[in-house]
């Protein structure tokens, strides 16, 4: 169990942080991507957990921008692992023109380590919002992704009802629907225990809205270990942790085609 209360503000409640999100994303409006091809890729990261080392985050945003049939990364939360962690973080993200071909965008939610410490300030400095969608455009389909917070454990009512607006107006005009964010809401194994899942009675109401609106890819983080697995007709997958200490770190490629395709990527 994560105590969030004990080593960050009360203040910092998801139900708070849905509404300020939901002002940023009406201030700022929802990203758009156009891409070249109907068969696109983009990277997928969890579990960084950075202090001071940047390696294996540098190494992905590296190969992504280096990657001609990819467009874009997803970082899936727990970005940091102590106050601070966000400075020294982010430039690790910023384009380098003498390593990186493309500026490729990076994509973000928030895990419940970046909420210690009050960096939900930190975060939400360099990233603006954690509940939010956007859209991939290729010259003959439109993706919809959508990013959730779950850093404490929960939606809470305000961001299920957006989630189940969202769906019910938008998925019929997108070929894939992929959704990610930290917590995961189910997993088999143990290794990690006792790392919080979601309440059954969230998990229910979730897993029902993905199966009813046909989404594609549920992905997650947090476990530290990865798991594939199918429920009715989702794929819920949770993806490796990259953290630098990790003994075994990895990332995630998806290709969206006329199905969405995966592989992972040893670092």
């Amino acid at each position: 169990m994560d105590f969030i209360g004990f080593i960050a503000p009360t203040s910092d409640t998801t139900e708070q942080r849905f509404e300020q999100s939901l002002a940023w994303n009406t201030e700022h409006g929802y990203t758009s991507l156009n891409v070249p091809i109907d068969d696109y890729k983009f990277y997928v990261g969890t579990d960084i957990h950075t202090a001071i080392s940047v390696k294996n985050i540098t190494t992905l945003v590296t190969a992504l921008r280096n990657d001609s049939n990819a467009y874009f990364g997803i970082l899936t939360g727990d970005l940091v692992n102590q106050k601070g962690g966000f400075h020294n973080l982010m430039p690790a993200l910023t384009f380098n023109p003498l390593t990186q071909e493309r500026n490729d965008t990076l994509f973000a939610t928030l895990g419940n380590h970046d909420l210690y410490f009050n960096q939900w300030e930190d975060y939400k400095s360099y990233w603006g919002t954690s509940s939010y969608w956007f859209e991939v455009k290729t010259p003959n389909y439109q993706d919809l992704f959508i990013s959730l917070d779950t850093g404490n454990g929960t939606l809470g009512a305000k961001q299920l009802k957006w989630l189940r607006t969202i769906l019910e107006s938008k998925r019929t005009n997108y070929r894939h629907c992929i959704v990610y964010t930290h917590t995961n809401l189910f997993k088999e194994e143990e290794s990690q225990f006792p790392t919080s899942n979601m309440t059954l009675e969230e998990t229910f109401e979730i897993t029902e809205l993905m199966s009813k609106h046909h989404v594609n890819l549920f992905l997650q983080g947090h476990d530290h270990n990865r798991e594939v697995l199918r429920y009715k007709d989702v794929l819920y997958i949770i993806v490796d942790a990259m953290l630098d200490d990790s003994k075994a770190p990895f990332y995630m490629i998806a290709t969206c085609g006329e199905t969405i395709d995966y592989k992972f990527i040893a670092l």
